[in-house]
């Protein structure tokens, strides 16, 4: 029962969990105008001159605080990408939030930034300060190009205006990100005269991996149907929504992201019922051995008992009393010590404790009875075919 409640508590656990170490691989839900149509996208990055395309007002993102799943969206970052120069090189601008603090509701303010949808990401140097408008992040190979290190005064060109930065890190992530400059998202839209103005959103969520259900197309569910699936967090329905408090925008899941944490978690998920499945059995059969050893050793009580006149089912029920007793005191020493077995497990592999759920208790002490009774039922039906008779004269 020890094995069996922490397996439980880590399972229950254990999906939000993997879901934000699985956050490292970055957003898993990218967000674009509707009526970008036509785009001129390499790795990710928009190639298009600054004042071109369709774009997303940046005041609106608050809005994705207010949404039914707000409390999954763990992160979002905007960016706002622009064709400069710099050192007489063509290079990729790009406008983000290093680190923002958003005010949502009265008292309540939200930290979100690239360093926290992408925490994986590598920084030779330092991240640019909240509010440090001249600080810039400098993917490598375009410092090896440009031959710039951090703490140099990097002056880069778009269009008719220009800025001197001052390079606080090296970025090196493997993707397109080693060709771009990342600088303050104002003045990225002061210099191409975009002000307020985003080209694309990254949003990172907490979700439920998918099923066929999720899949399921929407158009043809009935309302109860879209219901259900509204008020789970599939990416999909989490896209949803976020489309409904942007208008005008258009929100995609990052299905390589969203898959991979999906096969990673059903896979953790079935480690856990296996290895919960076989603690029972082991239990099982624990109890099974030892109900057959009191039976054999109680042959004498039985035969008395029973040459007294007691029926079976009275005989049976002294030992499945004595059995509930065993059931109990397991499945109340089991929780206690499964849930600190899981708090301690959970600390080693993630860094929090696992929270104890209460839920679990009635559980532990119900599945201790139901595994105490089944595995005592087989020898306790062999020790009442014994014979008083038999077992009087011997």
């Amino acid at each position: 029962m020890t094995v069996a409640t922490a397996v439980s508590t880590i399972a229950l656990d254990v999906g939000d969990k993997v879901n934000r170490e699985l956050r490292s691989f970055g957003a898993n839900i990218a967000v674009t105008p509707a009526a970008d149509n036509l785009t001129v996208a390499v790795g990710g990055v928009d190639y298009r001159p600054a004042g071109s395309g369709a774009f997303l007002a940046e005041d609106g993102l608050p809005k994705l605080k207010k949404i039914f799943w707000r409390n999954n969206i763990l992160a979002f970052v905007p960016y706002l990408s622009a064709p400069a120069t710099a050192r007489g090189r063509r290079v990729m601008l790009t406008g983000t939030w290093f680190e923002k603090n958003i005010r949502v509701d009265g008292s309540e303010v939200f930290s979100t930034g690239l360093h926290k949808t992408h925490p994986a990401w590598r920084v030779r140097g330092q991240w640019p300060n909240q509010g440090d408008e001249s600080g810039c992040l400098v993917g490598r190979r375009v410092a090896e190009a440009l031959k710039v290190e951090p703490g140099q005064i990097l002056k880069v060109a778009t269009g008719s205006s220009s800025f001197e930065f001052q390079v606080g890190g090296i970025l090196e992530t493997g993707g397109p990100e080693d060709e771009q400059i990342f600088a303050s998202l104002d003045t990225v839209q002061r210099l191409t005269g975009l002000e307020g103005k985003i080209r694309r959103l990254e949003v990172s969520a907490l979700t439920k991996p998918e099923d066929d259900f999720a899949r399921a197309d929407v158009n043809k569910m009935t309302a109860e149907q879209y219901d259900r699936w509204y008020c789970t967090p599939y990416v999909r329905s989490i896209a949803t929504q976020i489309q409904q408090v942007l208008p005008g925008s258009e929100a995609r899941p990052v299905f390589q992201v969203a898959e991979t944490e999906g096969k990673i978690l059903n896979r953790v998920g079935t480690l856990m019922a296996l290895l919960g499945a076989a603690a029972l059995v082991a239990a099982g059969l624990a109890v099974s051995s030892m109900m057959l050893a009191t039976v054999l050793e109680r042959r004498a009580e039985i035969g008395l008992f029973k040459s007294l006149g007691a029926t079976d089912a009275r005989v049976a029920t002294i030992f499945l009393l004595e059995a509930s007793v065993i059931g109990l005191v397991g499945g109340l020493a089991g929780y206690a010590a499964g849930s600190l077995l899981a708090s301690r497990l959970t600390v080693t592999v993630f860094g929090l404790p696992a929270e104890a759920h209460w839920i679990i208790f009635p559980g532990a002490v119900v599945l201790a009875l139901i595994v105490t009774l089944a595995g005592g039922a087989l020898p306790l039906l062999r020790g009442l075919r014994v014979s008083a008779a038999i077992v009087l004269r011997d």
